[in-house]
C-alpha cells in the first residue's frame, strides 16, 4: 500500500499498559515506500500551540468533527496498523501545513 501525503487515515492505537486498542484519525506526512509511514496526530481537543493545525475543512477530510492537527507530535506508525482511509486534506489546509511544517523544521537564516 503506498500512501500520498495529506491523507487522513484512522490508525488503530495498541494501549501499552493494558490490553486492547483505541481507533484515532492521523495525517500521512511521508511514506517512504517500506511498511511504516510518519504521520500527525488528529484530536478533536483545541490546542493553543503554534504548531497546531486548525482543520477548516475538516469535513472533505472525511473528519465527522472539528479536528487539530498536532504537527510537532510527530511519529512513525506501521501501515498494519490502518484501520481505513477518511479523506484528504483541503488545498487550503495543505498550504496551512507547509506554512507550520516549515516553521517549525526549516533552518533560519
Amino acid at each position: 500500500m503506498t500512501l500520498q501525503a495529506g491523507e487522513v487515515v484512522l490508525i488503530r492505537m495498541q494501549f501499552h499498559q493494558a490490553a486492547g486498542a483505541k481507533i484515532r484519525p492521523a495525517l500521512v506526512l511521508f511514506d517512504p515506500g517500506d511498511d511504516d509511514f510518519v504521520a500527525a496526530p488528529i484530536t478533536s481537543q483545541p490546542r493553543s500551540s503554534q504548531y497546531d493545525l486548525t482543520l477548516q475543512d475538516w469535513q472533505s477530510a472525511g473528519l465527522n468533527v472539528p479536528s487539530f492537527t498536532r504537527v510537532h507530535k510527530l511519529t512513525v506508525l506501521s501501515k498494519s496498523d490502518i484501520a481505513r482511509n477518511l479523506g484528504r486534506l483541503s488545498d487550503r489546509d495543505r498550504e496551512s501545513l507547509l506554512a507550520i511544517l516549515c516553521r517549525a523544521f526549516c533552518p533560519k537564516p
